[in-house]
């Protein structure tokens, strides 16, 4: 693949209204960014959450097909999914 680049004719004021964008920018994305890691980090220190997780993992139906479950099985997996589901939200 090859890239090709070209310069640019443009007027000072153009210059700085570009720039400004590109820094504006710049900064919404860090804001973002710091949000959404600042979410994760509140949910994967949630307790609750955690736990669902761990069982839902460790859990015998965790390696088995929807088909294959048992009722019990299918009723405990619903339940992790949903406390799972609501705590994400």
């Amino acid at each position: 693949m090859y890239t090709v680049r070209f310069q640019l004719e443009l007027s000072g004021s153009e210059k700085r209204f570009l720039s400004k964008s590109f820094f504006y920018a710049n900064q919404m994305h860090n804001q973002l960014v710091r949000y959404a890691t600042n979410r994760l980090n509140a949910l994967f220190h949630d307790t609750e959450y955690v736990g669902a997780r761990k069982a839902y993992g460790e859990a015998e139906f965790s390696k088995k097909k929807g088909s294959e479950l048992s009722a019990s099985e299918k009723k405990k997996k619903k339940e992790l999914s949903n406390i799972m589901c609501i705590k994400q939200k």
